[in-house]
């Protein structure tokens, strides 16, 4: 049940952080900087601490900074398929 709380976490902190980014790819427009840079801080230290509770810390650490790679390298793919539908 944590792990799957600090997969959310994650999820949700690496979305927030792409979505303040001016090249982001599923809205027209940026959400503002001075929003989201905290909030997604936040979220990611929450799910780290998840993550390290979760499992040992090592492995915590690994699997949160290998989700986070993979969420930044699939979300512009996201948003280039989602914009090919339309």
């Amino acid at each position: 049940m944590l792990g799957l709380m600090a997969f959310l976490l994650t999820l949700a902190g690496a979305a927030c952080f792409y979505l303040g980014f001016r090249h982001q790819r599923w809205r027209n427009g940026s959400l503002p900087r001075k929003m989201t840079l905290p909030l997604s801080v936040l979220l990611l230290i929450l799910a780290l601490a998840g993550w390290t509770q979760a499992t040992r810390p090592d492995t915590g650490t690994f699997i949160f900074l290998t989700l986070l790679m993979l969420l930044w390298s699939v979300f512009p793919f996201l948003g280039l398929r989602a914009r090919g539908r339309k």
